[in-house]
């Protein structure tokens, strides 16, 4: 596959512990694969876009101590060398290869959280982006960000996998209003929580000068997306916009870690911006390739989620709500249901008679019951002075009072793991 050696790009990242946090528990990469280069603290990367590609990374770890920061390392190491081993791919075979890298990512934390007690309950959120082409893919588990400026304009071009932002797309509260919502720090998804997840993946086809920001919520978080506009307007050295911006985000109390990867995009082998390119989210789906030597792994046989019905592109619902699926034997085997008879066929003649004869003496029995009742019926003394019958106590006795709530209440059991996990508040 040919990737154009025509576009330029210029990237810096940087991770700073803010003012609130103990320790730092993101991380980043930036890496270009033809060279393996990366960016160093003091200085920024420049390269041309090789045919292999090249991968940013952000992770925001969860979990208290340690093992956020352990999540997110893992998190960027494993999906780092499962891209970098690809080598040349298409642009499809690139964003699968993406999307599986992330799975495997979430495979991995998961089984060592759960098999480690010192760790359990560790997660860490990404945002990956990568390209091959003049096309940025992004594959996104939680609520890490990514932006393009484009003649002025930053557009956000993900979906955060939170609460928050549920109810913001669902009309029940803005922007403003999320920033001060008692549970804004509620995600949906994260790598490392749960044993599947759904990766969300989306695209920007890429004009000559934009800029990317890629950030964890410590930058995006407190700092307004206005403000983040002016310094990257006012800066047009990344690295420098890169300070200023953690700076601006430590002046707002600096609540969590904040990291921040930004790239410029130049070249002859992008197509100059014009007034009609509208940058958004837009997902992207790259299918599955028979000739793939990973296939897609098959689904859980017993089990899936499903809740509202799913958005285009593919973000999970509030509420998801587990669903056991048992298929009937014709339905798990059509040839066998074509062979069975229906219920409008008429039973062989060796199993009609049995059946037939067990009718009748059914029916005798009932004509006995019947006649012996009505034989003592006679015998039995009239006691209506006697006061109510039964039926007539019982219809005025009073209703019971005693609600099975009471007694059984419904119990609701707290995840067993520190308030900063996934899937709870963060």
């Amino acid at each position: 596959m040919a990737s154009s050696p025509e576009i330029k790009i210029t990237v810096y990242g940087k991770t700073d512990v803010g003012l609130m946090r103990e320790h730092n528990e993101d991380n980043f990469l930036v890496v270009d694969f033809a060279s393996a280069q990366k960016p160093s603290p003091e200085a920024s990367l420049d390269f041309s876009l090789g045919e292999k590609g090249a991968l940013f990374l952000v992770c925001d770890g969860m979990g208290g101590a340690a093992a956020g920061e352990v999540a997110s390392t893992m998190a960027v190491e494993s999906i780092s060398s499962a891209v970098s081993k690809a080598g040349p791919l298409s642009r499809e075979r690139f964003a699968r290869r993406l999307r599986r890298s992330i799975e495997d990512a979430n495979e991995s934390i998961f089984t060592q959280s759960r098999d480690n007690q010192s760790e359990r309950g560790m997660g860490t959120t990404c945002t990956a982006v990568g390209l091959v082409d003049e096309a940025l893919l992004i594959g996104q588990i939680g609520d890490s960000r990514c932006y393009v400026l484009r003649g002025g304009h930053l557009s956000q071009t993900t979906k955060d996998q939170s609460l928050a932002w549920q109810l913001i797309e669902a009309g029940a509260m803005t922007l403003e209003e999320a920033k001060g919502f008692e549970h804004a720090n509620i995600i949906l998804q994260a790598l490392g929580v749960q044993e599947k997840v759904e990766v969300v993946l989306s695209q920007v086809s890429l004009r000559r000068g934009d800029v990317i920001l890629v950030c964890s919520d410590g930058l995006h978080g407190p700092v307004s997306d206005e403000e983040i506009k002016s310094i990257l307007l006012e800066e047009p050295d990344v690295r420098k916009a890169c300070d200023r911006l953690i700076t601006c985000a430590n002046e707002h109390e600096g609540p969590d870690n904040i990291t921040v990867v930004l790239a410029r995009f130049d070249g002859p082998g992008l197509p100059e911006p014009v007034a009609e390119d509208e940058v958004k989210f837009l997902a992207y789906d790259p299918g599955q390739d028979p000739e793939d030597p990973e296939p897609e792994r098959p689904p859980l046989p017993t089990e899936k989620v499903t809740g509202e019905t799913a958005p285009a592109d593919g973000m999970l619902s509030t509420a998801p709500e587990l669903v056991v699926t048992n298929e009937s034997a014709a339905d798990a085997n059509p040839a066998a249901a074509s062979a069975a008879p229906t219920s409008s066929s008429a039973p062989p003649v060796s199993e009609a008679r049995p059946l037939l004869a067990f009718v009748l003496v059914t029916l005798l029995a009932a004509l006995a019951g019947a006649l012996f009742l009505v034989s003592q019926r006679g015998k039995i003394p009239d006691r209506s002075f006697e006061g109510p019958s039964l039926a007539a106590q019982t219809r005025m006795a009073p209703p019971l009072t005693a609600s099975p709530l009471t007694e059984h209440p419904q119990m609701l059991v707290a995840p067993d793991h520190p308030a900063d996990d996934a899937g709870v508040p963060r």
